[in-house]
């Protein structure tokens, strides 16, 4: 029955929803097959002969210690009725494992179809259950559901604490609601019940920089430098490396120098943006001083540092030269990927050697590397300035 119900669900992360109540708690209600699966699935389990599982405490925990790893729904939806089954029935701890082994594979919906079941079982959410039906809803780009979620806190209770607050600001981020992201912030700073981590000011540092404010990004850096809150490599990693696309290196390399005085290490993050910075402005011995400087810190280029380099060498025509830093990271055992291969293939076609291009594409189908459309595309625009 079940294997049978499994296949009719349909991956669906945007379907109509409304609010009811279920035992106190806010339920989900979707026209989704998920939701569907979901009601037949129970209905399904509670129309059979129910046998309790009866066990002493030290019994009721291996479940917890031993049970199997969730990889898919089907195990999640396994494992919660098998636990919803035991006797005494689990605290509300356990059913949250659950609920978050489920939301780090993105089944979202399936979160929160089974916290919908919690409600329906009687079972009362702590603050980490809320907290991952908030990111689901957030992920689910469903912010009028996320806020729904931080006014059941209060009618439960419960205190929503610096996590909750940092999944909000992310959700806002995820529907490019900045400002209203920044705003919560601020409330936070000013309520002084629960203040910002260096992870609530990095997430809205990285928003403002994704939506190429690099100023806001630097203002809320200096707030975090007044206060208690000190920024981390994370955040000053952020910033450099929207400097950098955004061709202000000078202003990233300040930065950089700033950040360094202060005591905090790069790392090779912070080495592949401001190469990825100088290299798109050609400025060839500066990218060479970084690497040198880079590997001097025992801090060694990765394949995305490497990718960078193979890049620009390839679109300034210098292919030659970027066949030899593939070279280099193969030697290095390196393997180059995707990325590092189709800027290799696009430095052939710029240059009509086209064979060559096709030859870099049918190695990376040998080494089992995914094709993606820009290599398709890459490819298709070689032959079609060839006329072939």
């Amino acid at each position: 029955m079940l294997k049978m119900m499994m296949r009719n669900i349909a991956a669906s992360s945007s379907s109509y929803c409304t609010i009811r109540r279920c035992k106190g708690m806010p339920c989900l209600h979707s026209n989704s097959t998920l939701v569907v699966f979901a009601n037949d699935y129970f209905a399904f389990l509670h129309s059979q002969p129910f046998k309790p599982i009866k066990s002493t405490r030290t019994q009721l925990e291996q479940p917890v210690r031993n049970s199997p790893k969730i990889t898919t729904v089907e195990d999640a939806f396994n494992v919660f009725d098998r636990v919803l089954q035991m006797r005494p029935r689990p605290s509300v701890v356990r059913f949250t494992q659950i609920l978050g082994q489920l939301a780090k594979l993105k089944h979202y919906s399936a979160v929160i179809t089974l916290y919908n079941q919690m409600g329906v079982s009687g079972i009362g959410p702590n603050v980490y259950t809320l907290n991952i039906l908030i990111n689901c809803y957030c992920h689910l780009n469903q912010m009028g559901f996320s806020l729904s979620v931080l006014g059941n806190f209060f009618k439960l209770g419960l205190e929503p604490d610096v996590f909750t607050f940092t999944t909000l600001i992310n959700g806002f981020l995820l529907e490019n609601r900045v400002a209203e992201a920044a705003t919560l912030l601020h409330k936070m700073m000013r309520g002084g019940n629960c203040q910002p981590n260096v992870v609530t000011y990095g997430t809205l540092v990285k928003g403002f920089c994704m939506k190429g404010n690099n100023s806001a990004a630097i203002q809320l850096l200096r707030k975090m430098e007044e206060g208690a809150c000190k920024p981390g490599l994370v955040v000053y990693n952020t910033i450099i490396d929207s400097l950098c696309k955004d061709t202000l290196v000078d202003d990233a390399l300040n930065l950089f120098s700033e950040m360094m005085c202060k005591g905090i290490s790069p790392n090779v993050i912070t080495y592949t943006s401001l190469i990825n910075g100088v290299c798109k402005l050609g400025e060839w011995k500066e990218a060479t001083r970084l690497l040198n400087e880079m590997v001097s810190k025992n801090i060694f280029p990765d394949v995305f540092t490497f990718s960078v380099l193979v890049d620009t060498l390839c679109k300034e025509g210098m292919v030659v030269e970027a066949e030899g830093v593939v070279e280099m990271m193969i030697q290095r055992d390196i393997d180059p990927d995707t990325v590092t291969y189709n800027s290799l293939m696009d430095g052939y076609c710029l240059r009509g050697e086209i064979g060559k291009a096709q030859n870099v594409f049918e190695l990376m189908l040998s080494k089992g590397l995914m094709v993606n459309v820009v290599c398709y595309n890459t490819l298709i625009n070689g032959y079609c300035k060839l006329k072939k």
